[in-house]
């Protein structure tokens, strides 16, 4: 059976500044770099095969640091694993209060299928999910895979590896650079 360890990306700036990333390739800041010098140090003697990551900066340094402590492990950067596209609202505040009314209704209304304007639905992203997810199980049967990505992205794989409704996608919470061990 394959096994996971889930671990988003360190901190940016614009995780504390409250706004939509999405597919915009923002940098980690210093407290992200600190937080994923941190994480090599938790993963050191942790034993996983290989590496599946975001092509996005944010996640590309997060893996190659998770990784610095180990003996070579491959890394395979697949654009599938990136976060949710937020279309026109990448860059913009998620706070409720600055969104327009009937986008935030929408949204309240059918969370699953609700399309940022340009960009993306859960469901969109559970189709890419489901995608990688069938390639890792038929790769690497037996393995252990560590799948370095962002949040949404994976509260949307973490219902598919632990056989979770997509609406329940919110029972996971990824914190920057923590690993979460999913069997």
């Amino acid at each position: 059976m394959t096994q996971f360890i889930l671990l988003r990306h360190g901190q940016t700036d614009w995780n504390i500044q409250g706004l939509y990333q999405g597919q915009s390739d923002i940098p980690l800041n210093q407290t992200g770099l600190r937080q994923v010098e941190a994480v090599a140090d938790i993963l050191k003697d942790v034993s996983f095969d290989i590496v599946y990551c975001s092509d996005l900066i944010r996640a590309v340094v997060t893996a190659q640091t998770a990784v610095s402590k180990h003996s070579p492990v491959p890394i395979i950067y697949d654009r599938r694993l990136r976060e949710r596209d937020f279309g026109e609202f990448e860059g913009a505040f998620y706070s409720r209060e600055t969104m327009v009314p009937k986008i935030a209704a929408d949204m309240d209304q059918n969370p699953l299928t609700f399309r940022f304007p340009g960009g993306e639905s859960l469901m969109d992203v559970d189709d890419r999910a489901r995608s990688i997810y069938a390639e890792i199980l038929e790769g690497h049967p037996d393995q252990t895979v560590l799948i370095v990505s962002h949040g949404a992205f994976l509260t949307v794989f973490a219902c598919l590896v632990t056989g979770e409704p997509l609406e329940n996608r919110k029972k996971f919470i990824f914190n920057n650079a923590e690993p979460v061990f999913i069997t």
